[in-house]
């Protein structure tokens, strides 16, 4: 059954800018080295930013609240086929199992200077 579903746009030229001005410190804040690796791997790297972005955000409004998680422990990762996936922290994990969260579904696009993100919470 759906618990919650969220959906974000992201324009990547805004995160161009975060990374311009930010540099590693924005990265380091919103992301997993995992997934800035990833990204610096591609010719536009603000826009595999702008997709993980979204997928947070999407995320965080599946969760109702950005109270108490940090952003780098909320990843947006490819399994080998390429598909997303989330992966999340041991403390986000508890609060997923305290509201009987099985499984966390995303799907991300991205084209031109826009990233969107939809997550969907299954019980």
């Amino acid at each position: 059954m759906i618990d919650a579903v969220g959906v974000d746009i992201a324009d990547a030229e805004r995160i161009r800018k975060a990374l311009e001005r930010w540099g590693d410190r924005f990265v380091e804040r919103t992301f997993s080295a995992r997934e800035a690796v990833y990204c610096r791997k591609h010719r536009d790297a603000a826009l595999r930013f702008a997709a993980r972005f979204a997928a947070k955000e999407a995320f965080v409004k599946c969760m109702g609240s950005a109270r108490g998680i940090p952003w780098s422990e909320i990843e947006l990762l490819n399994d080998r086929a390429g598909k997303p996936r989330i992966e999340v922290s041991e403390r986000i994990r508890s609060r997923l199992d305290a509201r009987k969260i099985r499984q966390v579904h995303v799907s991300i696009s991205h084209t031109g200077p826009y990233a969107v993100a939809v997550v969907v919470f299954e019980t």
